[in-house]
This record gives structure tokens, sequence and C-alpha cells, in this order.
């Protein structure tokens, strides 16, 4: 997760968004949206903060779980993509993926299984990735890759800015 290195890796949910701004992305979660880090650092619950990246956007959260919501994931995704990777201090973990509105996979990354009803398109890349068959070799590394794949947004040396948050209530 090296090029994730400003993300907590015991607890986080990274949501990458296809062709979106981070202003763009914020805003369509029906949110106050403000320019920059927060400077204060006293928000603690409900704060996305929104990262530049080649092809898009990536919001991530500390300790959230907003990424792995359909109230979330559904108007983020219209017209474009989505991808999230959750974990908290359990390892409780999902992999979501939503095109245009709508679910298209979702996985435990860290305890995967082919019986899920995933697209064949991304099978082979979950094969790959090692994140199928009951084995958890590939873990969050491997579905960050993931869904850098499918929607096609990748870190940059600009990614562990802010470029914008805002606070979800959820």
């Amino acid at each position: 997760m090296s090029v994730y290195s400003w993300l907590d890796d015991t607890a986080f949910c990274t949501t990458l968004v296809r062709g979106l701004t981070p202003h763009e992305a914020l805003a369509r979660l029906g949110i106050e949206v403000f320019d920059g880090d927060d400077e204060e650092g006293e928000i603690e619950e409900g704060l996305i903060c929104a990262h530049p990246a080649e092809g898009g956007t990536i919001l991530s959260e500390w300790n959230g779980f907003a990424g792995t919501l359909d109230e979330v994931l559904r108007p983020l995704s219209a017209g474009t993509v989505t991808a999230s990777v959750f974990v908290n201090v359990n390892s409780v973990a999902s992999f979501d993926h939503y095109a245009d509105g709508r679910k298209i996979l979702s996985f435990d990354p860290l305890i995967p299984y082919d019986a899920d009803d995933a697209p064949r398109d991304y099978l082979a890349d979950r094969i790959e990735l090692g994140l199928v068959h009951g084995r958890s070799e590939g873990g969050l590394a491997a579905a960050l890759q993931l869904a850098e794949r499918i929607t096609g947004v990748r870190p940059n040396t600009s990614s562990h800015i802010v470029a914008s948050h805002g606070v979800l209530e959820y």
C-alpha cells in the first residue's frame, strides 16, 4: 500500500471515482464542500477528504465507512464508476464497485470467495491479484489495485494532498 501511505492502514475507507474533480465528487454527496485540508483537525467523525488523482478523485475516510453505503455510492457513481475499499480495526473489510448508480460487485477482500456474482471480466483480475477461491493472499493492497483497474483512477504525486473535504453525517 506504499502509494497509499497517507491512508491509515488499520481503519480506513477509500473510494476511487472516475472523471470527477475532488470538489465535484464531494458535491455529489449533498454536503458542504470546503477547499483544502481540515485546518483545525477537530472533525473526528464523518470527515471525507478528497484527493486529486490520475483519472479522477480518491476519497478517503479515517475510520469511516461512507464508501460502503448504497446511499453514497449510487449518486457518486451516476454517469461514472466507483470502487471502494474498507477495513476497520476488527479486520472487517469490504470491496464495493458501482457503475452508473448500480452495484456491480461486492466482496470481502480479506476472505474472498468465488461464489459471489462477480462479472466475468473482473474474474481474471481477481484471480491474478489473489482475490478468489477463498484465499486471502491478495488482501487490501490487491483490492486497491483492483479498484484502480476498474476505475482507471490511480494515485499520483499530488494524491497525498487534500484538495477539498466535507463532513457526511451517517
